[in-house]
């Protein structure tokens, strides 16, 4: 479970009002819902399909209600693993890179 707080711009309607922020948070996120349905549609190219932070932060925290098509669902899942898999390598790589340097520094002040 992620640590980063989920809905934090969240608008809340109450019954009976207008509130122009709910409408216009509504707007962003059928935007986005959207753009990710047109990227997973191509199927030439929603493979190497990569998803913008607002698109995953959208994802987490309205996913859930989110209704796709079957297909749709399946390639962003796809997109969404390849995409953790890619920042986990990513980050191993810069911490293997963070080491080395480090390393060498101790050799340079050793020798």
């Amino acid at each position: 479970m992620s640590s980063e707080k989920r809905n934090q711009n969240n608008i809340v309607n109450f019954p009976g009002t207008i509130n122009p922020a709910v409408d216009e948070q509504h707007k962003e996120i059928v935007k986005v819902l959207v753009n990710i349905q047109t990227k997973m549609s191509d199927d030439n190219t929603w493979h190497n399909a990569i998803l913008t932070i607002q698109e995953i932060k959208t994802l987490a925290n309205y996913g859930e209600a989110m209704e796709l098509k079957p297909l749709i669902s399946s390639r962003l899942n796809s997109v969404l693993a390849t995409t953790l898999i890619r920042r986990t390598i990513l980050e191993d790589l810069i911490w293997i890179e963070k080491k080395e340097k480090a390393i060498y520094q101790w050799v340079k002040i050793l020798f």
